[in-house]
């Protein structure tokens, strides 16, 4: 079983991030899986962000990308800061490169 994170996993995670961001939402879709597709429209996203956004205030950067792999995922846990705290971005790649998974999490949780 290969254990390596996809290379091109990072870079990806933080442009789907700058997507978010600046409410690309059709940018942020297209990259999604079959499932996903199928699960979070462009506007239940923007509204997902939204909602994020009023919890914790306007978004003021990115940290540095860390990936690890799970059997044919890989996995990337990106900080963010807001003006009232902080999140973890977690996106989860397919070999592919499409989304199969995307979350905001409290850092305690990631």
């Amino acid at each position: 079983m290969n254990t390596t994170p996809l290379a091109e996993a990072a870079p990806i995670a933080a442009s789907v991030i700058d997507d978010l961001t600046g409410g690309r939402w059709d940018a942020v879709t297209s990259r999604f899986d079959t499932a996903m597709q199928t699960g979070l429209s462009e506007d239940a996203l923007a509204a997902a962000w939204g909602r994020i956004v009023g919890l914790a205030g306007n978004y003021e950067g990115r940290g540095d990308t860390e990936a690890t792999r799970t059997a044919d995922i890989t996995v990337t846990n990106t900080p963010l800061r807001f003006e009232a705290g902080d999140y973890v971005a977690r996106i989860a790649f397919r070999d592919d490169l499409t989304i199969a998974g995307l979350h905001i999490l409290n850092p305690e949780l990631a």
